[in-house]
């Protein structure tokens, strides 16, 4: 036994020494309205910026990284269940190439469809959300190609602290992975995990955390470490 558990983590070393490091900030919006009681419209807007992971910069606003604009349609079941649909989003996002600075853009539309739900176990809040994803990828370069992604996430909020009788403070832990397929071939994309307090009143809420993911790309994997701010306001 001791022969195995030595030979996993020899192994997991390995995949952290073949890690490259990225240092990045992530603001991200959303806003909703609902105008009846089943159907609703959204608006998800991102902003990521990093540093230069070419060199030993630090600098997580240095450079642009991504912008996301993304608008929802929702519509709720009876069962407490809620779809969701965007039928049109734009990625913009920047590669940094070497460590002189040099970047190319690059251009991705997507398709994305979900249904997600939030389940109360006395005070502890569980968020469960899958989505599907129909991936456009560098549409404005010659290596154009089209993939889709599965992303499970699932949220805890757990009270931490009342300030008054509408507005709280929770601890916030969320975990998605991502499962990517372009043409035959199926593969864990990567994995995020959050780590924050929530402040929330009413339906309006702001997350702020530290968040952590590792990415799947060849010849070595990427790690990314985002200081990462989440708003959500009903309108």
């Amino acid at each position: 036994m001791q022969k195995y558990v030595l030979s996993a983590f020899l192994l997991l070393l390995s995949e952290l020494g073949n890690t490259q490091d990225r240092h990045e900030g992530w603001v991200r919006l959303n806003l909703n309205h609902w105008g009846q009681s089943k159907f609703g419209i959204g608006l998800e807007l991102h902003h990521r910026r990093q540093a230069n992971y070419w060199t030993a910069n630090k600098n997580l606003l240095d450079e642009s990284l991504l912008t996301i604009v993304r608008p929802w349609i929702y519509f709720r079941l009876p069962s407490k269940w809620m779809l969701s649909a965007s039928p049109l989003s734009y990625h913009g996002s920047l590669e940094i190439l070497n460590a002189q600075g040099l970047t190319k853009d690059l251009l991705e539309l997507r398709s994305t469809y979900g249904v997600q739900r939030a389940i109360q176990l006395k005070k502890f809040t569980s968020r469960n959300r899958v989505w599907y994803e129909l991936r456009f990828s560098n549409i404005n370069q010659s290596t154009y190609f089209f993939h889709t992604r599965l992303r499970i996430q699932n949220t805890g909020l757990l009270p931490l602290l009342s300030l008054n009788q509408h507005t709280k403070i929770n601890y916030n832990f969320t975990n998605e992975f991502f499962i990517s397929q372009r043409k035959e071939l199926a593969q864990f994309d990567h994995n995020r995990l959050f780590n924050g307090l929530q402040v929330k009143w009413g339906p309006q809420e702001i997350s702020l955390g530290y968040q952590w993911s590792r990415h799947n790309v060849n010849p070595s994997s990427i790690s990314r470490h985002q200081l990462f701010v989440n708003a959500s306001f009903d309108l």
